[in-house]
């Protein structure tokens, strides 16, 4: 159990890290997020306002 845990919080690293970079963020600091709080870090980087999408008014 502990291998696997220790797999999943590793593979998260870089897609953390790459999503972050797209919406505008640090691939470096979304990447050391994702090491310390592993999978939890993909749905957080998506709760956050993506810093790439401009001037976009909602009617």
């Amino acid at each position: 159990m502990d291998v696997l845990t220790l797999v999943v919080f590793v593979a998260s690293i870089y897609p953390a890290g790459r999503i972050a970079e797209r919406r505008g963020r640090s691939f470096k600091v979304w990447a050391w997020v994702a090491a310390f709080i592993g999978p939890l870090a993909l749905p957080l980087i998506f709760l956050l306002p993506n810093l790439r999408a401009g001037n976009v008014s909602h009617a």
